[in-house]
C-alpha cells in the first residue's frame, strides 16, 4: 500500500502541480494566453475538487471504495491530458485540466496516502506516510522530462504522451488497493497473532487481536465538535494560498529572472532529490515529538526560503534555494497528513479529510489567480511571494492554538 500510494503521489502532484509550469511558455507562445488564463484552469481545478471531496472521501473508508475510485482515477486523469493536445479555447482546456483533472485529483493519488496509508500503521506511521509521501517528492522531475518532450515533439503531443504514460502506470497499480488490513485478515503495522493477558492462545480466535496499543478513532461529527478541527482548517486554508499558485510558479518567475527552462527544471530536479530524503526525516520526527511543533518549525523555514527565493541572483543561489527549499518544504506534506490520524484516529479519515476539503480549497483555488493576477498586474513576482511568505508565517504562529483534543 505505501508503495502504491507512492506512485500515486508521483502522478497526482507531477501531472498536476509541476506540469503545469513547464507548459506555460509554449501555450502562451501559440495560443496567446495570459498567465492569469493558464493557471486559472488549476483554480477551477480546486473548486471542482472541494465541491466533490465531502461526497468522495466517505467512499476511502469503505471496503472497496479506494481501489474503484483509484481505476476511476488512473482512467480519467490520462484522458483529460491527452485530450489536451487538442485544444485552441481556453473552455476547453478548463474543462480538460480543471473540470476532468478534478474528479481524477480528490479521488485518488494523495487522497490514498492521506485516507488509506494511515490506517495501515499506528506505531510505525510516522515512516510510512513518510514514504508514501516520498512519491509525491518525484513530482519536481517531471518538468525536466517534459522539457524533453516538448522539444522533441511539441506540446500539443507532450500532453498526450504524458497522459498516455500516466494511464499505463496508473491503471495496473489500482487494482491492488485494499482499505484496511482488517479486510485482508490482518493488523495494522504487520501484528501478528499473540498470545492475550493470561497467556491463553488466541489462534482459535476467527478475529485474531495483538498486544498492541489501539488508538481512539472519533466520528466525523465528534471531529466537526472539537475546536482543533476548525483551526486545522483555518491554518491549511492560510497555507494553501501559498501552496498550490506558489509552487507552480516556480519554472516561470526562473525565466523571467534570467536562467533558461532547462536550467530551471534542473533546479526542480534538485528540489525534488532533498525534498526525498526530508519527508522521512520529518516523519520518522514525528514519531518521537509533537506533529504541531514540527509543522510550526517546518512553516518558518519555508517562509525563509521565501525570502531565499527573492534573493536568486546567480545559478548558485538557485541551486541553494532549492536544496534549502527541498529540506525546508519537504517536511509539510507528511506532517500534514499525519496530523489527522495522530488527531482523530484512524477509521474514518476519508469522511474527516473530505469534509475538510472545501473550505481549504476556496484558499487553494485563490492561489494561482492571486500569484498570477499579481504578475499580470505589476509584471514581477516579488509582491506574490511577499504575499505568500506571510500566508507561511501566519499560519505556522496559529499551531500554538492547535492544541490536540482529547480522545
Amino acid at each position: 500500500m505505501v508503495i502504491v500510494a507512492g506512485f500515486g503521489g508521483v502522478f497526482a502532484l507531477g501531472t498536476g502541480l509541476w506540469s503545469l509550469g513547464i507548459f506555460v511558455f509554449p501555450m502562451h507562445d501559440e495560443l496567446g494566453w495570459s498567465r492569469t488564463a493558464i493557471f486559472g484552469a488549476m483554480t477551477v481545478r480546486a473548486l471542482v475538487a472541494g465541491a466533490l471531496a465531502p461526497f468522495i472521501g466517505p467512499f476511502f473508508d469503505t471496503k472497496n471504495g479506494p481501489r474503484i475510485m483509484s481505476i476511476v482515477t488512473a482512467i480519467v486523469l490520462g484522458i483529460s491530458m491527452m485530450g489536451i493536445r487538442w485544444v485552441h479555447e481556453v473552455w476547453q482546456f478548463y474543462l480538460l485540466f480543471g473540470v476532468l483533472g478534478a474528479v481524477a485529483n480528490v479521488s485518488g493519488g494523495t487522497v490514498l496516502v492521506e485516507s488509506v496509508v494511515p490506517k495501515w500503521f499506528i506505531r510505525r506511521r510516522g515512516r510510512a506516510v513518510a514514504m508514501a509521501s516520498m512519491g509525491g517528492a518525484l513530482g519536481p522531475v517531471f518538468p525536466a522530462g517534459i522539457q524533453a518532450a516538448i522539444l522533441a515533439f511539441g506540446w500539443r503531443d507532450a500532453w498526450f504522451v504524458l497522459g498516455l504514460f500516466t494511464m499505463a502506470v496508473m491503471l495496473p497499480l489500482a487494482f491492488l488497493i485494499r482499505t484496511s488490513p482488517e479486510d485482508m485478515g490482518l493488523l495494522p503495522d504487520g501484528d501478528v497473532e499473540s498470545e492475550d493477558l493470561d497467556g491463553a492462545s488466541t489462534s482459535s480466535s476467527p478475529r485474531p487481536t495483538a498486544r498492541r496499543v489501539e488508538e481512539v478513532s472519533l466520528t466525523r461529527g465528534e471531529t466537526w465538535r472539537t475546536p482543533s478541527f476548525w483551526m486545522l482548517v483555518l491554518i491549511f486554508s492560510i497555507t494553501s494560498l501559498g501552496v498550490q499558485g506558489f509552487i507552480s510558479n516556480w519554472l516561470p518567475y526562473f525565466q523571467d529572472i534570467g536562467f533558461t527552462a532547462t536550467t530551471g527544471a534542473l533546479a526542480l530536479t534538485v528540489y525534488g532529490f532533498f525534498v526525498f530524503p526530508a519527508r522521512f526525516l520529518w516523519g520518522f520526527l514525528a514519531e518521537r515529538y509533537s506533529v504541531r511543533y514540527l509543522l510550526m518549525i517546518q512553516h518558518i523555514l519555508t517562509a525563509l526560503g521565501v525570502i531565499l527565493l527573492l534573493s536568486i541572483g546567480n545559478t548558485g543561489m538557485l541551486l541553494l534555494f532549492a536544496v534549502f527549499m527541498g529540506l525546508a518544504y519537504g517536511g509539510y506534506i507528511p506532517l500534514q497528513r499525519l496530523i489527522y490520524p495522530i488527531y482523530y484516529g484512524r477509521a474514518h479519515l476519508g469522511s474527516i479529510r473530505g469534509s475538510m476539503r472545501p473550505a481549504i480549497t476556496v484558499a487553494s483555488a485563490a492561489g494561482p489567480l492571486v500569484i498570477a493576477g499579481l504578475y499580470d498586474a505589476r509584471g514581477s513576482y516579488t509582491l506574490a511571494f511577499i504575499v505568500v511568505m506571510s500566508t507561511w508565517l501566519l499560519a505556522g504562529l496559529l499551531f500554538t492554538l492547535a492544541k490536540p483534543p482529547k480522545r
